[in-house]
């Protein structure tokens, strides 16, 4: 179908003003952001206002945002985090799905849906939102509790089970003579033989690669590298006939265990906003708006029945993995939802004619008004867990978690990590201190970790990376830049941030300091005016000038300095 550009950049346009205007409502309303992007497709789609009439038209480009969204979800895909959660993510998790699955597969299909359509609406429902529930923890602190660790587990496992299901998406929608099984064989060896060479090249061409990229200290050429390389790997899936975002996946975890996984993240983090919020307003133009007022009571007793199933079978099998009643019901709460993967699954069974576009649009809205309830089930379920095993005789309430953390914290950051940043390193690990160091010199970077210091390829002022190096948590932030702009950006994004910690900066050029102290540093050292003075007192003392005099000239002339760079300069 030939597109009419002028069309299509109307379109465009009515698509991005109602998803901003719906964002920053919801916002306001501390709803999620995935609902704004829905409510703005319903509005403006060809069931709503009509103002976009052919979402037809957005819908390829739109499932760039799954891809980076799955690329985001490979970079933070780690190993050791892997390890830590292992009993809730392999044990729980896959418990928790294969029952719900079974559970909701059971049901669609009784109700009178094809053996496809109801393998992936359960599917669908057996998954929650990772984005709903990790920002709902996050803000009420409880990522470290008990709760939180369980919810996050079983999110992991959901997570890779999506990349399973939307490689099946494809399977399910071909009508091969083989049958589903040779179908879902084939596909799974391609699959296998794909997800191998990526590997092969995530661990033997992009390392070297990316660091030849970091050498040219261009921002646009490293933005450009991930976003070829990304487009890439979804490129080869899509040639081989399975989902884009499996390429993107495999790829991002790849890349996970990087140096460059800071700076990789930051710098597509904005792509997959955009992308991912343009997705799921394509999907809101799917849904049926007329569906609420034919089916409202039915949408609210399947939204209802949703919730109770799901937040039951969970408390069941975290009882029976052996955590106390409370944190069973809690957890249950937490991950009770349908969630953005989901949703991604329903829309690309549309796409792929395995579903019914009326009963994925009902499908559809049961998990919106999920996902509507669902912050609020996380905010208080601590007072709806005390309150239900009150009414079955346990009328001692438990009080607030406290979090347990196993995340870096009290550290101290370095930017820089040259000859001052190396010496400082080399201090703080003979006294017990851990660091983090992030430098952009890629060289440099690849040489110390052989070293085993604890270094990361990054802009240090950019927030996003301090963040991902927990400067929240830290004890201290020292910035050893030798380009006095560096450190200013990075004073301003700290303190502007609402960061408290101690700024200690290495000043190289002289008279600097009046400015960085202004802008939030806690002190400053100027190098030139040090290693001036350290010679003076050399020379004093060669000279035969008592140490006691020294020492007291020293300090007044630095005293001096600090007070009136410009004046002690010249007089």
């Amino acid at each position: 179908m030939e597109i009419n550009h002028l069309i299509f950049f109307d379109d465009l346009l009515v698509i991005l003003c109602a998803s901003l205007l719906t964002t920053v409502v919801f916002q306001r309303l501390r709803l999620p952001t995935i609902v704004a992007y829905l409510a703005a497709g319903a509005l403006v789609g060809p069931f709503g206002l009509a103002w976009v009439e052919e979402p037809e038209n957005f819908r390829f480009v739109a499932e760039f945002g799954v891809v980076f969204l799955l690329f985001s979800l490979g970079l933070e895909f780690s190993l050791p985090r892997l390890l830590a959660l292992r009993k809730s993510v392999f044990g729980l998790g896959s418990v928790q799905v294969l029952v719900c699955t079974l559970c909701f597969g059971g049901a669609v299909f009784l109700w009178g849906s094809t053996l496809e359509a109801s393998v992936l609406v359960a599917g669908a429902l057996a998954l929650s939102s990772t984005a709903i529930v990790t920002r709902e923890l996050a803000a009420l602190k409880r990522v470290h509790t008990r709760q939180g660790q369980l919810a996050i587990g079983v999110l992991l496992f959901q997570d890779l089970v999506a990349v399973v299901f939307l490689i099946l998406v494809p399977v399910l929608a071909s009508d091969q003579a083989g049958g589903l099984w040779a179908t879902l064989g084939l596909a799974l060896a391609k699959g296998l033989g794909l997800i191998a060479l990526l590997l092969s090249v995530g661990k033997w061409l992009l390392p070297p690669l990316y660091r030849e990229v970091a050498r040219a200290q261009s921002e646009e050429v490293f933005l450009l590298s991930t976003l070829v390389i990304v487009l890439s790997a979804a490129w080869l899936t899509h040639v081989f006939e399975m989902s884009m975002a499996l390429g993107g996946f495999v790829i991002g975890m790849m890349l996970g265990e990087s140096q460059f996984r800071h700076q990789i993240s930051s710098d597509i983090q904005s792509f997959k906003i955009v992308l991912l919020g343009l997705f799921f307003t394509t999907v809101g133009m799917s849904i049926q708006i007329d569906l609420i007022d034919d089916y409202w009571l039915r949408l609210i007793l399947f939204t209802l029945a949703l919730i109770l199933i799901k937040t039951a079978l969970i408390t069941v099998l975290v009882r029976m993995h052996g955590d106390d009643k409370h944190t069973a019901l809690q957890s249950g709460l937490n991950l009770a939802q349908a969630g953005e993967f989901g949703l991604a699954l329903l829309a690309l069974g549309v796409m792929h004619e395995v579903l019914p576009r009326d009963q994925a649009s009902f499908i559809i809205l049961v998990a919106i008004a999920s996902m509507f309830v669902s912050p609020f089930l996380i905010r208080f379920n601590l007072e709806i867990s005390n309150r239900f095993w009150a009414l079955w005789g346990d009328r001692k309430p438990q009080r607030e978690p406290r979090e347990v953390t196993y995340y870096q914290r009290e550290h101290v950051i370095i930017g820089g990590f040259g000859r001052v940043g190396r010496t400082i390193a080399r201090l703080l690990e003979a006294n017990g201190i851990d660091y983090i160091a992030i430098d952009q010199d890629a060289n440099l970077v690849q040489r110390q970790r052989a070293r085993d210091h604890n270094v990361l390829y990054g802009d240090c002022s950019r927030m996003e990376i301090l963040r991902a190096c927990h400067i929240g948590s830290a004890r201290m932030a020292i910035l050893t830049f030798r380009s006095i702009e560096m450190a200013k950006r990075s004073i301003e994004q700290i303190r502007a941030s609402g960061v408290r910690i101690p700024i200690v900066v290495r000043s190289y050029e002289h008279g600097n300091f009046e400015e960085l102290i202004m802008l939030g540093a806690d002190r400053v050292v100027p190098e030139m005016l040090e290693a001036s003075l350290v010679i003076s007192a050399q020379v004093l003392g060669l000279l035969g000038v008592p140490d006691d005099q020294i020492e007291n000239q020293i300090e007044q002339e630095r005293h001096a300095q600090l007070r009136h760079p410009r004046g002690a300069r010249t007089g």
